[in-house]
C-alpha cells in the first residue's frame, strides 16, 4: 500500500508505504502526487514513512523510480525516512533514492522525523 498525505501547514508531503507494493499502487500514488504538490510551495519535504514496508520485491525498478522522478522535478529539498524493522526494505528504499542521485535523513519513529523536518 503506497498512502499520499500532503501537510499544508508545514509545507511536506508524507509518503507512507508499507506490504509489498505492486505497480497498481504506484499508478494510484502517482496521482496523489500530482494532486499533493500542487498544495505544496516549491521547495517542499518528504517524510516518507517505510516502517511498514515488507519489500520492494513485487515492483519493478522501473516504477518505483518514476514515482522519485516525478518529486525530483516538483523541486523536494529534504526527504527525511522513517525505518522500520525490515532492514531489507530500508536498503531498497536507499538502492531507488540513489539512483535517482540523492538521499534520505534516516529516522527511527515518525515523531523524529518531524523533529528533523522541524529544523531549518
Amino acid at each position: 500500500m503506497v498512502r499520499i498525505t500532503p501537510d499544508v501547514g508545514r509545507n511536506f508531503l508524507l509518503l507512507e508505504i508499507s506490504g509489498r507494493p505492486v505497480t497498481a499502487d504506484l499508478a494510484t500514488a502517482e496521482a496523489q502526487v500530482r494532486e499533493a504538490i500542487t498544495r505544496l510551495r516549491a521547495p517542499f519535504d518528504v517524510l516518507s514513512d517505510v516502517r511498514g514496508l515488507e519489500s520492494l520485491d513485487d515492483l519493478p525498478a522501473a516504477d518505483a523510480k518514476r514515482l522519485g522522478e516525478l518529486l525530483a522535478r516538483a523541486k523536494v529539498r529534504r526527504v527525511v525516512r522513517v525505518v522500520g524493522k525490515s532492514s531489507t526494505a530500508a536498503i531498497q528504499m536507499e538502492r531507488v533514492a540513489r539512483s535517482l542521485g540523492h538521499s534520505a535523513h534516516l529516522a527511527f519513529s515518525r515523531e523524529e522525523a518531524e523533529a528533523l523536518l522541524a529544523q531549518r
